[in-house]
């Protein structure tokens, strides 16, 4: 307490310099936090993506094709009869990305005009993978995925342009690319930051003529239309515990070898292109800064001490010189009794006081400018393709998070070392005759 008194005394004395610490921090914990929060919010588990800490991606098999590096896709008989009879993920479920239906149109309300949506095709295990909040009815069921059934999930935003605000919408049709499809369920709107699970319109990927309208022209020259409702390609994510993920590993390789044993003109390799969530943000860095993921950490690192380091110099010019007109003070103290230990931790304790101020301005100035800028800020440190068409929605929950507190408590506690304990440790070094000589 006492060491708090005295810092608010010097604050109040020397307003200027404790203007120009604060402030300077300010800057410092501004600039490093913003980058923080844009990859917590990549990485964090936030709803719906609250699993993002234990998933596992396998969007294709490695193999070799007359010698030569190449790819396997995931086709439906295989995500049925080998990923879903895995017994130690939590939640098994795929998706596909097919192009055709990410940029998909549904009539409005008066059923002349169209509205562009965007449509992800899955299957049911998608909705106890994700954890959206139902407004309205309930997810379609694997029965209605069987039943090759056009029901679909949609958001609030959906439902409201097509029926009005507050009007039912569940057991109501829905006409997106000229085909009619009936709403089940209704999810608040989620944020197009939450990348992997975000959409409009979630549809069943074997719903009933889906495909219909796809000509492709076979070996033989023919026309073959739907060939996407046999071979459609899956992207299958697993949701493992941290305590199950070397009996996944082990698993998958059993499935591994099972797979093999029914192809053994071409075995393919599924542990070399299995990626876990973390590894995915990772490496889109590394596409951000145009590294090699190797090569990756030897960006980041001189970026976030240059972010530290240059504001930290400057306030150790600034505390060194305030430290030289204190001199005759600490001097006197150290004359009657004062220990060099006790004088260090009140100049500690007091740039910290200033640190830890700048710190929380900083944090607010990070959280207002990523807040006020996110329709460009998360354009710049992403490759996602959700953030081109509209600005994302922002949450309580993606900026208050256990990890940007502790991220922010120790970039102030670094500052403040960095900053003040050299020039004051050097200061006080000095004899207590030299330093009552400084000021006559």
């Amino acid at each position: 307490m006492r060491y708090l008194s005295q810092a608010l005394a010097m604050m109040r004395e020397e307003k200027l310099y404790s203007a120009m610490y604060i402030s300077g921090t300010a800057l410092a914990i501004a600039f490093t936090m913003l980058i923080a929060e844009v990859y917590y919010i990549k990485v964090a588990d936030i709803a719906p993506e609250v699993n993002r800490s234990k998933t596992y991606y396998l969007k294709y098999f490695e193999t070799e094709v007359d010698g030569h590096p190449s790819t396997e896709s995931i086709y439906e008989d295989t995500f049925r009869d080998l990923f879903q009879t895995m017994h130690t993920p939590e939640c098994v479920m795929a998706t596909t990305e097919m192009q055709l239906w990410s940029s998909s149109f549904m009539k409005l309300a008066d059923n002349v005009h169209d509205h562009g949506v965007r449509v992800k095709l899955t299957e049911p295990g998608f909705f106890s993978f994700y954890q959206f909040n139902f407004i309205e009815g309930a997810p379609f069921t694997q029965d209605d995925f069987d039943h090759r059934s056009r029901t679909v999930v949609v958001t609030t935003e959906v439902a409201e342009l097509r029926f009005g605000k507050g009007a039912k919408a569940v057991g109501e049709r829905i006409y997106v690319n000229n085909r009619d499809f009936t709403i089940c369920g209704v999810v608040e709107t989620p944020s197009s930051l939450t990348e992997k699970c975000v959409a409009d319109i979630w549809c069943p990927y074997k719903a009933q003529g889906l495909f219909d309208d796809l000509h492709l022209v076979g070996k033989d020259g023919k026309v073959v239309k739907g060939v996407y409702n046999i071979n459609l390609n899956l992207n299958v994510s697993f949701a493992v515990p941290a305590d199950k993920r070397d009996a996944f590993l082990q698993e998958l390789k059993e499935v591994e070898a099972r797979y093999n044993s029914m192809h053994k003109d071409k075995p393919v390799d599924m542990i070399a292109s299995l990626e876990t969530h973390y590894s995915t943000v990772w490496k889109e860095l590394g596409g951000i800064f145009q590294a090699w993921d190797k090569n990756l950490f030897w960006y980041i690192v001189p970026a976030i001490l240059l972010l530290l380091l240059v504001p930290a110099l400057n306030l150790s010019g600034m505390v060194a010189s305030r430290m030289e007109r204190r001199l005759p003070e600490m001097a006197i103290r150290k004359a009657f009794g004062a220990k060099r230990r006790t004088l260090l931790w009140q100049v500690i304790m007091e740039n910290l006081l200033l640190t830890l101020m700048g710190g929380a301005i900083g944090l607010c100035l990070a959280w207002t400018a990523l807040y006020s800028w996110r329709d460009w800020v998360f354009y710049i440190f992403s490759t996602n393709s959700n953030l081109y068409e509209s600005v994302p929605l922002i949450k309580g929950e993606m900026f208050f998070g256990p990890v940007i507190f502790l991220i922010a408590l120790l970039i102030c506690t670094l500052l403040n070392v960095l900053a003040a304990t050299l020039p004051a440790w050097l200061s006080l070094r000095k004899p207590i005759v030299e330093s009552m000589m400084i000021k006559k």
